[in-house]
Formats: C-alpha cells, sequence, structure tokens
C-alpha cells in the first residue's frame, strides 16, 4: 500500500512539499483540503503511478517554474520515484473514484459519448474480460493496419499498371536481366511506327568525302632540268639575277620566248646565233615547259581539294547529317557524337591546304630548284593524317548506322502500333515490379493479405470468448448497480445493459428507466427536447450513478484485497442522506481492501468516516497553503478541528438553502459556526482552538496579504457583520431578537456554503 508521500516538487500547488518527519499513511487515511489547493493534483500524481503514464503530471506542472515535476513516494516501504518523465516502478494495485474516473467512464458534462462507453465496458467486465477485449482491439488494429498495408500498396501501384491489368497479374510478373534493352527498344519500335511515313520518306546518313594530296605533289617538289648545260643555266641564272627577275622572271622569260623568231619580240633587233637567246632556249625547253604546267595542274587541283568549294561541300554535308541524327536517333540505336563532323576538321583541312599551296607557289617560283617539304607542310600533315582516320573511322559509323536505318524502315513499314503499345507496358510493368519502390510493396502486399487473414481467425475466436465472457457479467453487474442505486434512494435505475462493437472496439450502453420508462442515452447531438442523459438526471444523480459504477466494479475485482482504494470527493451534489450512505459504502469497502484513502474539503465528511475507522489504523492530513512554497501537507488534528462544526450544521445550512426549513435564529447562528471550523480546519497552523470567528478575522488583517486566509476576508467579514447582530448583544435566548428577511439571510447563507466548498460556485 502506499506508505508516504515523501516529496512533491513543481506539479500543480506543490512547489515543494517535503517537509521534516513527512508523515506515514496508514490504512484508513484521509486528507481534507479547500478546492484548489491539490486534492485532484494528488489524484492525478496516483493515476500516473498506476499506470505509468507521465502525461498526469506533466499536464500539471506548475506553470512559472524552471525545474522539471518530481515526485518521490513510499510504496510497501520501497522508494518509487518519478524523476521528471517517467516512474521508477508503476503500481497498478490503485483504483481512484475522482472526476477523471467519472469524465472518462461514465460522462462529461451532461453528455455520454462514444467514448465513455468504451471506458464503462471496461469497467463492467473486469481484468478477466478487460484482457480479452484489450485482444481484441489489438487484433482489430492490427487488422485494420493489414487492411490498410494491402490497400496502400495497391494504391502504389495501381497508377502504373497498365489499363486492364489487376494487382495480382501484375505481382505475378516474371523477373526479366534484360528488361531495359528490351524497354528501349521497344519505345524506338513505337516510335517509328508513329512516324512511319517520315521513317520511309527519310534519307540516310551520307559519308564524308576528304581531300586527298596527289600522290604526284612531292615528286613534283624535287623535279630539275638535267638535260640543260650548266654554262646555259648560269648564264640564263645570271642574267635574270641581273634584271632583278628572281621572283617569277623566268615565267616572264618562257612565255616571251614564245613570240620570237629570229628578231628580238620586245625591241626588234636580230638575235639570231646569240649565246644569251640560245640558254634561253635550252633552259625553256619543252621539258621546261612540262615542269611548269605541272606545277599550273597540280596548284588547281590543291585549289579544288582544300578550297573554299571543297569546304562548304564538306560543312553541307555535316549540317545535312545533323539533321538526320536528330531525327534517326529517337528510332535507331546510335552515338551521334560519333556520327558528326570533329569540330576541328575545317581548319586542319584549310591549314593542310594552305601549306601544300604555299610549297608549289614556292616551285613555282624556282621550278629548276629540287624543292623539300618544310616543317610547316611535315606538322600540318600530321594533324591531316590524325584527321583522315577519325573520318574513315566516322563513314564506318555512318555505314553501320544506314543499317540501322535500312531495317527499321522495314519494321515500321510491317508493324502494328496497339500491338507494340501493349507489349511497352507489359515491359514497363515488369520493370516496375521488380525495382526497389515497388518490389517490397508488391511483397508486402502478400505478406499483408496473409498475416490477415491470420489475424481475422484469432480476432474471431477471441471476440466469441469476450462474448460468452461479458453476457457472464452484464446481468449480475447491471442488478448490483441498481441495488446501489436503490440503497441511495436514487429514483432511477438502468437497464438493457448490452455490448457490442462499432468501429471496432468493444463498448457497452445501457438504458435509464425514470418512473418505469426507459430513455436512451442519447448523445451531444440529441435534441434538447428528447429525453436523455443530459436532462433528466440532476447534477446529484450523475454523482451517484457515477459512483455505483465504481462502487459495483469495486465489488467484483478478485484482487481488491490488495488494492489501495482513493475516494476524491465523492459525495458532490449529493442530499444529506445519500453522504450518510455514500459513508457507509466508502467503509464497507474500506474493509475489503488494502488500504483506503479519502480525500475532501469538508472535514465533517472525513470525521465522520474517522470515527468508524479503528483508531491504530487511522490518520488524517490537511493541505495547507504555505504561499511561496506551494501547498503542503501535515497532520491535523480532525476532531480538533470540527470541534463547534457538526454534519448536522452544515446538513440544516444545505436544507434551508434547498427547502426554507428551519428557525431563522438558528440558520443564522450556524453559519458562524461552519465557518470557525472551517478556517481551522484549512489553516490548522494560523488559528488557536478558542480563536471565535471575530478572533480570527482581526489576525486575518493583522497579517495582510502574507496570511493564508487573506483572499477569504472580505466575504468572511461581511458574513461576520451580518451574523454577529443576531450572535451578539441581544438575550440569547430571544429567539427573535430582530426580523430576520429570509431572501437575505438565503443569500448569506450560500456565500458560506461556497466558501467552505459544500456548493459548488
Amino acid at each position: 500500500m502506499l506508505t508516504k508521500l515523501i516529496a512533491i516538487k513543481n506539479v500543480g500547488r506543490f512547489l515543494h512539499s517535503s517537509t521534516p518527519g513527512s508523515p506515514r499513511l496508514a490504512k484508513y487515511t484521509y486528507i481534507v483540503g479547500a478546492n484548489g489547493y491539490g486534492k485532484t493534483t494528488i489524484c492525478a500524481i496516483l493515476r500516473s503511478l498506476k499506470t505509468g503514464d507521465p502525461s498526469p503530471i506533466l499536464g500539471r506542472k506548475t506553470l512559472g517554474v524552471i525545474g522539471q515535476s518530481t515526485v518521490d513516494v513510499l510504496w510497501d516501504n520501497a522508494n518509487v520515484r518519478f524523476d521528471g518523465g517517467a516512474w521508477s516502478v508503476a503500481r497498478p494495485e490503485i483504483l481512484i473514484f475522482d472526476g477523471a474516473f467519472v469524465a472518462e467512464n461514465i460522462h462529461s458534462g451532461e453528455v455520454v459519448d462514444l467514448e465513455h462507453k468504451r471506458n464503462l465496458y471496461r469497467v463492467i467486465i473486469g481484468d478477466g474480460g478487460v484482457a480479452l477485449a484489450e485482444r481484441d482491439a489489438e487484433l482489430a488494429a492490427a487488422s485494420r493496419t493489414k487492411t490498410g498495408e494491402i490497400s496502400a500498396a495497391a494504391r502504389a501501384l495501381l497508377p502504373y499498371l497498365s489499363k486492364g491489368i489487376a494487382v495480382e497479374k501484375f505481382i505475378a510478373l516474371a523477373p526479366d536481366d534484360q528488361i531495359d534493352a528490351k524497354i528501349a527498344s521497344q519505345q524506338q519500335t513505337i516510335r517509328g511506327l508513329q512516324q512511319a511515313d517520315a521513317i520511309k520518306n527519310r534519307a540516310s546518313l551520307s559519308e564524308f568525302a576528304l581531300p586527298r594530296i596527289p600522290e604526284t605533289f612531292e615528286p613534283l617538289l624535287a623535279r630539275t632540268i638535267d638535260d640543260v648545260a650548266q654554262d646555259a643555266e648560269q648564264i640564263v641564272s645570271d642574267h635574270i639575277a641581273d634584271h632583278g627577275m628572281s621572283d617569277g622572271g623566268g615565267n616572264w622569260i618562257a612565255e616571251g620566248l614564245e613570240h620570237a623568231g629570229n628578231s628580238c619580240p620586245f625591241c626588234g633587233q636580230d638575235i639570231e646565233g646569240l649565246p644569251l637567246i640560245a640558254a634561253f632556249r635550252a633552259v625553256f625547253s619543252s621539258r621546261y615547259m612540262d615542269i611548269g604546267a605541272s606545277i599550273q595542274s597540280m596548284k588547281s587541283a590543291l585549289g579544288q581539294g582544300f578550297g573554299d568549294g571543297a569546304v562548304a561541300r564538306l560543312e553541307a554535308t555535316a549540317a545535312q547529317n545533323s539533321g538526320a541524327i536528330d531525327f534517326w536517333k529517337q528510332h535507331c540505336e546510335l552515338d551521334n557524337g560519333k556520327l558528326r563532323l570533329p569540330p576541328d576538321a575545317v581548319s586542319v583541312i584549310q591549314q593542310f591546304g594552305s601549306a601544300a599551296l604555299s610549297l608549289i607557289d614556292r616551285k613555282a617560283s624556282s621550278p629548276l630548284d629540287k624543292l623539300d617539304v618544310d616543317v610547316p607542310f611535315t606538322s600540318a600533315e600530321m594533324t591531316y593524317d590524325e584527321i583522315l582516320t577519325a573520318m574513315e573511322q566516322i563513314n564506318e559509323d555512318i555505314r553501320a548506322v544506314n543499317i540501322q536505318i535500312a531495317k527499321k524502315k522495314a519494321e515500321t513499314s510491317a508493324g502494328d502500333l496497339k500491338t507494340a503499345q501493349a507489349e511497352l507496358a507489359t515491359l514497363q510493368a515488369t520493370k516496375l515490379r521488380y525495382s526497389e519502390v515497388f518490389m517490397p510493396l508488391c511483397n508486402d502486399h502478400i505478406t499483408a493479405t496473409t498475416e490477415k487473414d491470420t489475424i481475422d481467425r484469432e480476432r474471431e475466436s477471441v471476440r466469441r470468448r469476450l462474448d460468452a465472457h461479458t453476457n457472464s457479467v452484464v446481468r449480475p453487474y447491471e442488478r448490483r448497480i441498481n441495488k446501489f442505486l436503490d440503497v441511495f434512494n436514487a429514483g432511477f435505475n438502468i437497464a438493457e445493459t448490452t455490448h457490442s462493437y462499432p468501429g471496432g472496439i468493444a463498448t457497452s450502453s445501457y438504458q435509464l428507466v425514470i418512473n418505469n420508462t426507459p430513455v436512451n442515452l442519447g448523445d451531444a447531438k440529441t435534441p434538447p427536447d428528447q429525453p436523455s442523459f443530459k436532462n433528466t438526471l440532476s447534477a446529484g444523480d450523475r454523482t451517484t450513478l457515477a459512483l455505483a459504477f465504481f462502487l459495483a466494479s469495486l465489488e467484483r475485482d478478485p484482487g481488491l484485497a490488495d488494492k489501495t482504494v482513493v475516494f476524491d470527493d465523492p459525495f458532490n451534489s449529493q442530499d444529506a442522506f445519500r453522504r450518510r450512505q455514500t459513508l457507509h459504502e466508502i467503509m464497507a469497502i474500506a474493509g475489503k481492501c488494502a488500504q483506503l484513502v479519502v480525500l475532501s474539503h469538508d472535514a465533517t465528511f472525513l470525521k465522520q468516516l474517522w470515527d468508524k475507522a479503528p483508531p491504530p489504523d487511522r490518520i488524517c492530513l490537511a493541505i495547507v497553503d504555505h504561499r511561496s512554497q506551494g501547498s503542503k501537507l501535515g497532520v491535523i488534528d480532525i476532531e480538533r478541528a470540527c470541534l463547534g462544526r457538526t454534519a448536522s450544521d452544515m446538513d440544516d445550512l444545505q436544507t434551508y438553502l434547498t427547502t426554507g426549513a428551519g428557525q431563522l435564529i438558528d440558520t443564522t447562528r450556524k453559519m458562524r459556526t461552519v465557518l470557525e471550523a472551517y478556517l481551522r480546519t484549512t489553516f490548522p497552523t494560523s488559528f488557536e482552538a478558542g480563536d471565535w470567528l471575530g478572533d480570527m478575522l482581526r489576525k486575518i488583517r493583522d497579517s495582510g496579504q502574507t496570511h493564508p486566509a487573506y483572499d477569504l476576508y472580505t466575504e468572511i467579514d461581511q458574513i461576520n457583520v451580518y451574523t454577529s447582530q443576531y450572535h451578539h448583544g441581544e438575550d440569547v435566548t430571544d429567539t427573535t431578537p430582530d426580523q430576520i428577511d429570509p431572501t437575505e439571510l438565503t443569500g448569506f447563507v450560500r456565500r458560506t456554503l461556497k466558501i467552505v466548498n459544500a456548493l459548488q460556485a
């Protein structure tokens, strides 16, 4: 059982609750405290300890503080700690009746919704049934998860399936190691079929025609006139040099000799027999003339092969091929980079042609001299040879592509587009089926389907057992609840307690029976003009019903003897009779459980429980506000705290407020005793046993805002002023010292009950 609340830090009003020698709890533990001082916080801590869920504590973290929330308790003399995030161990042997129990299991405000019915079902069926219900819920959730997995896998697959192919057929597709090549080929086939006419009329690629240097080029450069006499050559050479005709002079003379007879064509003198003229005729003989003609022919050939016209033809072929490549690459497998003219081909051709023409020009100026190729020509020739080699490979690739083109023309003329598209869809589906994304989805679809079948079979078995268990306990539970309602004089009972599985989760429901008339619970949407839970039961009735559900569940708990049972203000909005009956029922439970803990704002109610408990096994604590240190727990003398404040005083005030019954002067005087007892109980360290209401108000006034009861001063002072005129200065045997206004008295009674938390504000 709960042995000690050692320390509560930064939870609700408990900033740091530890005190020297914190009291040990007993089998019968009663805790008194004003509303808002921490009773609900203690219940939240115990609920968190029961389940191990930190949220009830974390949700009540003290606002405005930096430190984390911590709790230390003793359970069966073993330390249990909440470190700000988790408990060191949970203690499930705690049962709590408080506002949270009502809100979770019975109703919220005036409404019973689906979640209440689900939670109440768990209360009804007990631990054995809860285990089955939890397993059923787990299996239902697992089945829904598997259904979601199957649907998700199918949704992910369907958009990529060709029209008409089912998921099962898609999953059954066989793997193919050559799938990418087949898809690419099929895509080309489809493009070809879609452009059959264009393919038929489109030309193939053209090979590049490259110029070459004639084989006679270098032999021509090396030719000389071996049959001309040395002296004639010397005479001619000197003459040419003397007249400054080294540059082309020989050509000029050779052409002039064609017009010479026996006289000079330039001056008309007789030239017959002159040695110089003989030399001219020898040098510029027919062989010399042949060399000149060969040079001119070579120059013309180089111009045609390497000139602007040749380059233009080459570039035109490249442009035509470029357009053809862009077209055919959509239908054939080709590397367009290998089919295009190298970017430097034109400049290399031009440079090589220029180097060759330069040598021919030099030969033409000195046709009698042997001319060797120079370095610029040799370098240009090496670069040109590289281009020739590359272009020969390009032409070979062009011939291979043209073979593909011819084949494609033949295919497109005989193919069927729809058939080809269907084949492509199957190939693409096969690739997706075994892709990194879709293969797991297919496997998951298969696995999830198999697992869901297994889950559903187990769930059917569990549900049959759960239905049998529920049917065995519902009727006895309903009868026991109605017995409690009868002893509480509730004036209604419940009937038709049933269970069902809306949303796949076990849920209970019942009807109220009022004046022998069944009333459905309804929900938040039930019209206000239709009888339902929210408009047929008073606040006291709802509290009584919730308490009956809780008490009935305790009686059916086979482990009750080991449980700590906690009640937090179990009599809210109840009349005097139900309060007294609540006392009897609580003490009946106390005799069957390991420990009873009752928290209440009403010390008189706790005093009545105190009187029924064995003295060695009881303790009463008070939650006291210590201002800057927050609320703290300390032992209180409940008998001393309740001196002058009896259960009949409180009952009489409540009876007067409800029915108007009672002597006016007695009611007026009882307000003072109720307030005095409340102040002694709530603030035991602030007032002495002999303090009357006026003394208490003086102490509050003298201490000012530092007094823990300061916030109540104005309200209590006004009640004191009102009641003192009927309590002092008159013959106490005179029952009518002044005329009392019942309406005014009713207002002050209501204010008194609100202060002592006996009336909901």
